[in-house]
């Protein structure tokens, strides 16, 4: 997904430094040849040039960095901010309708766990369920396979610059990872039907389709589900914002320990809803 018009990689070209790791990170953060490449920033912002996340929180790197952030056109990004913190903020500031929506739509869709937030274009994938805390993250839309490894070790491989291509690896996963990258595939293409639907069919624009040769454009990962044309944008957002005054209800009772609340939040809801229409 790294546009072709970043053509250089501000990343160590060498190949003693084609493969990563957090141990690795920790090893080789002092070397000459990766200190051209690092960079201090706590303002950092995800984006589509980002590659790999490593998180350190338990133990910061070299006493302070709790996050290790490659960017391919920024390079080596030493952050006191947890790549927790950094994927909140890339929600908050570019998901429509925030991590709720991609939730209930995974639910539409069958889709169990919380592996990866997504775009239709962008994909970032966590090694473990982003609620679990501070974990590592990998961009699916930088990368164009993954291998599964002896001693529980997943591989990720980016797409090639000049040839290059480089290798990020992660420690402690899950069995299910393969299956997990696969579901995460599926919904990031779930959500770009959705949204160019809603587009084209609504809204009359013309959305221009993009065949890359990233993970997120792999078709044998789309793996057979129920058909989309049932789904549309404005049904999942409807029900998400019913849920979200359900919710509020729930809340005002238990708090005020007044269970008939829930009847008179209901019917002041219904009422307060203004008419969809013109007249």
């Amino acid at each position: 997904m790294i546009s072709k018009e970043s053509d250089i990689w501000n990343l160590p070209a060498n190949k003693k430094y084609r493969i990563w790791s957090q141990k690795l990170l920790q090893e080789r953060i002092e070397d000459k040849e990766v200190v051209k490449y690092v960079v201090n920033d706590d303002c950092y912002c995800v984006n589509p040039a980002t590659i790999a996340l490593y998180q350190f929180q338990k133990q910061p790197l070299l006493g302070k960095y709790k996050s290790v952030i490659f960017d391919c056109q920024q390079g080596i990004i030493l952050s006191c901010r947890s790549t927790k913190a950094h994927l909140t903020s890339f929600s908050q500031r570019c998901l429509f309708a925030g991590l709720e929506f991609q939730r209930e739509f995974a639910r539409h869709i069958n889709l169990a766990g919380h592996n990866v937030i997504a775009t239709g274009r962008l994909a970032y994938f966590s090694l473990r369920s982003y609620n679990t805390g501070n974990i590592d993250w990998v961009a699916l839309h930088n990368m164009v396979g993954f291998k599964t490894l002896r001693n529980n070790v997943t591989a990720f491989e980016t797409l090639k610059h000049n040839q290059f291509s480089y290798i990020f690896t992660y420690e402690d996963c899950s069995r299910h990872i393969p299956h997990k990258v696969s579901d995460s595939l599926f919904f990031n293409h779930a959500l770009y039907l959705l949204s160019t639907s809603h587009l084209e069919q609504n809204l009359g624009w013309q959305v221009k389709s993009f065949q890359g040769k990233s993970l997120i454009d792999q078709a044998s990962y789309f793996h057979p589900h129920q058909s989309l044309k049932e789904l549309s944008l404005k049904t999942v957002m409807s029900e998400l914002l019913a849920k979200k005054h359900i919710r509020y209800g729930n809340y005002l009772a238990d708090y005020y320990e007044l269970p008939q609340l829930l009847d008179a939040h209901h019917i002041a809801y219904a009422n307060s809803r203004r008419p969809d229409t013109l007249f």
